[in-house]
């Protein structure tokens, strides 16, 4: 037993031996080669480097929040240390701004855009896309997280600021700001309204066709496309040949990321492989009328277009503008002009009774003049509000008011739908849309 105890004993003091040993070799060795400081300088010369690196520039496709809003191309050229010169699709002006940038640690290294450029346009919280988003704007960032370089790609990894979403910078082409400038020739395709306010999708794959209507929130890019059993939102960013959707979203199983436009057809086509496609297309009609043209002759309702909220409202045609422009000259000859146009209909509950009222303003001080009334008859067909002519309170005005009367009394009728969006207002919006002339469309809140 004693030789056993004195075995043990000696073990246990080698064990002591060797882990104090290894406690004092670790405590003399560094993990890192480098101090903090030193990691930290080398991280930010790396990016530095590398924005520097690319002759022709970097470009960038920014969605800033997928769920709600599309993306937006930028094209950033780094001059020196301190200095970048940028421009993107956001708006019609393509100069290259030049503007100050830093990189700085925060919870990682950033990229810091410090000085006002187009980056600054989608994280202004005063500069919103519609009403919704009033006080936030574009939800964008202008400083981004720096998470390395894909070495596939030589893309530079980012993550924004805000949503930890990742951005990449990848090297632009010789004539990126030619490809932007070109990237606005396809968003006026899709968004001329001078063609048709109706889009659809026509899925059509292993000889079955499925249709959808397309609707498109301009100053989102956001695109909603529904039919009577389903229905599906998505962000779009244009380029030079069309349009990408990211993420690619699935629709009916098919697996969409990219529209090119066709101009021989006037359409944007997916191509799914195997001879199927997705395209988009103007229209004549909707493709999924709905009976709201009934729904709004159902009671003693008034609907109606107010100049000051609803002219510039995105569902408000640039068509319909210019009808109400063309009334404005012809009104301020005799000193008016348009503030409201009123449908009303069933007045005082009688059936027999409705009309459009013409509110006038006066030119010289904005005041309220009166209401010209033009009386009229509806009936209800093929998904269509027909409205007939019954009549003038004062019929010498009817020349001045022409431009759109004639637009609102067209021989084919009225598309009517009540939308799912507001316009300032909790009111619920209903267009009107000519049969007869489907890029004329005027915007109303309802009074129910």
């Amino acid at each position: 037993m004693k030789n056993s105890s004195n075995i043990i004993h000696h073990i246990l003091i080698i064990l002591s031996v060797l882990l104090l040993t290894n406690c004092s070799e670790d405590d003399s060795s560094e993990v890192f080669s480098e101090s903090p400081i030193e990691r930290i300088n080398a991280q930010k010369e790396e990016l530095r480097t590398v924005l520097l690196s690319s002759e022709t520039g970097w470009k960038a496709v920014y969605f800033t929040s997928p769920e709600e809003l599309g993306g937006f191309t930028f094209f950033f050229n780094f001059l020196d240390d301190e200095t970048v010169e940028m421009t993107s699709d956001f708006d019609d002006d393509f100069s290259l701004l030049q503007s100050k940038y830093d990189i700085v640690l925060g919870s990682t290294i950033k990229l810091s855009f410090t000085t006002k450029n187009d980056i600054h346009q989608l994280s202004d919280s005063a500069n919103p896309p519609d009403a919704d988003l009033l006080g936030e704007g574009y939800l964008g960032d202008f400083e981004f997280l720096y998470y390395g370089i894909d070495e596939v790609t030589g893309d530079i990894i980012f993550r924004t600021n805000r949503t930890q979403e990742e951005l990449r910078f990848t090297k632009a082409a010789t004539n990126e700001v030619e490809n932007i400038i070109n990237s606005r020739i396809i968003f006026d395709q899709l968004t001329d309204s001078e063609k048709s306010v109706y889009q659809n999708l026509v899925l059509n794959v292993d000889g079955d066709t499925e249709i959808f209507d397309f609707s498109l929130n301009i100053n989102r890019r956001f695109v909603e496309v529904n039919n009577d059993t389903e229905s599906y939102s998505f962000g779009i960013a244009y380029n030079e040949q069309g349009f990408v959707v990211s993420p690619a979203i699935e629709i009916s199983g098919q697996e969409i990321s990219e529209f090119i436009y066709d101009s021989d057809t006037d359409k944007f086509i997916a191509d799914l492989g195997l001879g199927n496609t997705a395209e988009i297309a103007f229209l004549n009609a909707p493709s999924n009328p709905t009976n709201d043209n009934a729904l709004v002759v159902s009671a003693v309702n008034s609907y109606s277009f107010i100049d000051q909220y609803l002219y510039d409202a995105q569902s408000s045609s640039s068509n319909f503008q210019k009808s109400v422009d063309e009334v404005n000259v012809q009104l301020e000859s005799i000193g008016y002009f348009l503030l409201r146009a009123t449908f009303n209909f069933n007045v005082g509950g009688d059936s027999n009774v409705s009309s459009i009222g013409y509110l006038l303003g006066d030119v010289t001080d904005g005041s309220t003049v009166g209401t010209v009334t033009h009386y009229v008859t509806y009936e209800t067909v093929d998904n269509k509000l027909k409205l007939s002519d019954n009549g003038w309170d004062v019929p010498a005005f009817a020349t001045f008011l022409s431009a759109l009367d004639d637009n609102l009394l067209n021989t084919e009728g009225l598309y009517v739908k009540e939308e799912d969006f507001n316009v300032t207002f909790s009111n619920t919006i209903f267009t009107f849309t000519s049969a007869e002339d489907p890029s004329f469309r005027m915007t109303t809140y309802a009074f129910q």
